[in-house]
């Protein structure tokens, strides 16, 4: 009976372990309120002791809504200097729902994560410090429904 509690425990613990395999940074920031106006921008800074020069990286953005989000899309201005020193912003679209209103995040009982693929296979340099800003670019002053928002950067896996 404990050997099978045992291997039962290390099979958990293995399952577990693997799912973060090569994460470097995997924050997020909850939005009070899950109610995210224009003017609130969330930093997310990545600094330079957690990446490794001689290593790819792939950097998702991650946004976790509920189902009082009234929209099948989310545009997202993400203010970046990971290319050099100097800021640039990209305006993106995300889909949050396919074309008959079902979420497509993982999850359930009223809560959807999605990740969203930013940046593929890029060089980070262990002396600088980046930084990554979101912004909500909807029409709406105060956005309900989105919970959080969040950054995972990970070790490229295929390069």
């Amino acid at each position: 009976m404990k050997s099978k509690l045992l291997i039962g425990f290390f099979v958990v613990f293995t399952f577990l372990s693997s799912c973060n395999e090569g994460e470097v940074y995997y924050r997020f920031h909850p939005i009070k309120n899950n109610n995210w106006s224009k003017q609130t921008a969330f930093d997310f800074l990545l600094d330079s002791l957690s990446v490794d020069p001689n290593k790819r990286y792939d950097i998702s953005l991650e946004v976790i809504n509920n189902n009082r989000y009234p929209y099948q899309n989310i545009w997202l201005f993400v203010q970046q200097n990971i290319a050099d020193s100097t800021f640039v912003v990209d305006t993106i679209e995300v889909k949050l729902t396919d074309i008959h209103g079902k979420w497509l995040g993982k999850g359930g009982a009223g809560l959807y994560q999605l990740s969203i693929p930013y940046k593929t296979s890029i060089a980070l340099d262990s002396t600088r410090n980046y930084l990554i800003r979101i912004r909500q670019g909807m029409k709406d002053d105060a956005l309900e429904g989105i919970e959080k928002v969040g950054v995972l950067v990970k070790y490229t896996m295929n390069g």
